[in-house]
């Protein structure tokens, strides 16, 4: 008799399929097989249960396509387009990658899906019932009053809907956010009655273009079940809403407030858009490094920019990149040591030649980077090509330097002609003026007529006028050309003050205003240059009688403290508007520059003025304004007081 435990011989091929496909259909799992081209090889039974499939689609040879379209058009896959949601996945299942994932059924059931590729081609993949695996862990002292007593206190929105999607619970949250909207919430009410009270009330906002549209969308998102959708609500809510199909065929639905999350994130995408809009606008190179300091990442936003290409800075150090020696050169080792003390830097600038050497200038910022551990883990920053702006720097520093070359020479040539010009009208001036004082003083007898008397007197005073102009003419060259040198000494003030009120009084014919002197008369002398001193005080109060009328008034005061001395002439006339004082102490320049202008003068008095006070080291400056009066005042420093022995070298204009 043979022992039962021996092996008779080997199976034959037939008995070894027969006993396989015996057992594939045995057990709980579901099973199938598709090939490369995506018919099914074949499948047990268990498949065609667990998913509901009829018994026509397990035969051998049907497209794996026929399986989705047949799930697609009873709503397995949510609501959508039916082609689009089988093309979607038809497509995946082509790249025959393993998968692993659980559905829900429509029913509540969740299955368990795995499918892995086969070495010949095609898949094979397992179904189990996973549902009794969420069975909920509990201890025996839990009833159900605790759980509605946890339900109401949960911040989280909760309904249960029967089998025929009729309320059966709603927790306190839920009855709260009822209450709020205007919008009752009762048992044994309908999900479709809820959905179309919310859209009636206005509160749902992607229901407000096509309110029909939604609420079908929103019923087959329930019927579907395990779906979640963000809902936006007209108070500026956003609500994440999500349906849990139960195996009895009830609904959960829960609902959570999102909208401070929502709020983050539309201000995490606002900051990424800014950025991105701030990336692409700029030219500039942006970087990271490492620990080590070696680039990880480069990304150049000017496509046409070639030198140095970007793949070179890969795994380098910028130095290394550069071609430079830390040793011998001091700028890259100070950056050097900087990056090493892992300190943020700005505008490093450095310069890197392109292989037809031309030279390329550079400036970098970087900041640090940290974990949160506080341990560094490199560098971030930019990288600015500078080239084209040095360059027109350079250009325009070119191009200024020959302007005021050429500026310098117009103004020599100018000075030059005017003093030129002085110099040959002076003499036959001079010999008018002299001739008018022989014919004045009736040298050599009686003119006759009075009227010859009248006409040479006239001619004097033109001819003394003109004299001036041209002496002031004389002295502005001077002064440009640096060619005036203080003939200094002791000077009186007030003598010198009295002696420029004489003067400008004595040169007008109408009687001036009325001028006031309040001086100190501890007021020591000074040390200068008494000519143009008096030439200062003799233009400043000729401008102050000219501008201002006979029943005006003019004060000239003195004050002697630790800074120098310090003469103010104040007047009362028509004063000068704020934005002319600039243009009035410019040479031929006045407040009132209309070629039939009311007051006479080429616009040399306070400019020369001002050269000559500056001369002596001093300051003037002006205050007025129109219809209040002006005044100026000069500040002379404390070396200018001299109570006898003079300076050892005279002061050099040109100096």
């Amino acid at each position: 008799m043979a022992n039962p435990q021996e092996p008779t011989g080997p199976i034959n091929p037939e008995t070894e399929l027969a006993l396989l496909r015996e057992a594939v259909a045995s057990i709980d799992v579901g099973f199938s097989v598709f090939d490369a081209e995506l018919r099914l090889v074949t499948c047990n039974a268990r498949f065609l249960e667990l998913l509901d499939f009829p018994q026509n689609l397990g035969t051998p040879g049907t497209p794996f396509e026929d399986f989705i379209r047949f799930n697609a058009n009873r709503g397995e896959y949510g609501p959508g387009d039916v082609d689009e949601l089988v093309r979607e996945r038809v497509e995946r299942s082509r790249l025959m990658e393993p998968h692993r994932f659980d559905r829900q059924r429509l029913d509540g059931r969740r299955i368990e899906i795995v499918g892995r590729p086969m070495a010949s081609g095609g898949f094979v993949t397992t179904y189990l019932d996973r549902t009794l695996d969420r069975e909920p862990l509990a201890g025996k002292g839990i009833d159900f009053t605790t759980l509605l007593r946890a339900l109401e206190h949960t911040s989280e929105g909760f309904h249960i809907w029967d089998a025929d999607d009729r309320m059966l619970y709603a927790n306190a949250r839920m009855r709260s956010l009822g209450e709020s909207q205007g919008i009752p919430v009762r048992i044994g009410m309908t999900f479709e009655e809820h959905i179309r009270m919310r859209v009636e009330a206005g509160m749902v906002l992607d229901a407000l273009d096509d309110p029909e549209s939604y609420i079908a969308w929103r019923l087959e998102m329930h019927r579907v079940g395990d779906r979640s959708h963000v809902s936006g609500v007209s108070d500026g809510r956003h609500l994440l809403v999500h349906d849990y199909r139960l195996p009895d065929g009830g609904t959960v639905t829960t609902t959570l407030d999102i909208t401070e999350m929502k709020r983050t994130e539309t201000a995490q995408q606002e900051s990424e858009a800014r950025l991105r809009d701030f990336v692409t606008a700029s030219s500039d190179r942006f970087w990271e490094m490492d620990e080590n300091l070696r680039f990880t990442m480069l990304v150049d936003t000017n496509e046409d920019r070639q030198h140095p290409p970007t793949e070179q800075f890969f795994g380098k150090t910028r130095w290394e990149q550069a071609g430079v020696d830390l040793d011998q050169d001091p700028a890259w080792r100070e950056h050097a040591a900087t990056l090493h003390a892992h300190h943020p830097f700005r505008d490093f600038r450095y310069t890197i030649p392109n292989p037809d050497g031309e030279v390329r200038y550079w400036r970098l910022s970087g900041v640090p980077i940290f974990n949160e551990k506080g341990t560094f883990r490199g560098y971030r920053g930019t990288s600015t090509d500078e080239t084209e702006w040095r360059l027109e720097r350079e250009a325009a520093r070119r191009e200024l330097q020959i302007a005021l070359r050429e500026a310098e020479v117009a103004n020599r040539a100018k000075s030059l002609f005017l003093a030129t010009v002085g110099h040959e009208l002076r003499t036959p001036l001079n010999a008018i003026i002299g001739f008018s004082d022989l014919l004045v003083g009736q040298v050599f007898g009686d003119l006759g007529d009075a009227r010859y008397l009248e006409y040479a007197r006239d001619v004097r005073a033109s001819g003394h006028h003109l004299l001036t102009l041209i002496e002031d003419v004389l002295d502005l060259s001077r002064v440009e050309m640096g060619h005036i040198q203080l003939r200094e000494s002791k000077i009186d003030l007030t003598t010198e003050i009295q002696a420029a009120i004489t003067m400008t009084r004595s040169r007008h014919a109408e009687a001036p205003a009325t001028i006031d002197v309040d001086l100190p008369r501890d007021l020591p002398p000074l040390w200068a240059d008494g000519r143009l001193l008096r030439q200062i005080l003799i233009n400043l109060l000729s401008n102050a009688v000219k501008f201002t009328p006979s029943d005006g008034r003019i004060e000239v005061t003195g004050a002697l403290d630790a800074d120098g001395v310090l003469l103010r002439i104040a007047d009362d006339g028509i004063g000068i508007n704020s934005r002319d004082l600039d243009k009035i102490l410019r040479p031929f320049e006045q407040a009132d520059n209309r070629l039939s202008r009311e007051y006479e003068g080429i616009g040399l008095g306070l400019p020369l003025a001002k050269s000559f006070v500056e001369l002596h080291g001093g300051r003037l400056d002006i205050e007025s304004a129109p219809g209040v009066g002006t005044t100026v005042s000069i500040r002379l420093p404390m070396e200018r007081i001299r109570a006898s022995a003079p300076p050892v070298s005279a002061v050099d204009a040109g100096g």
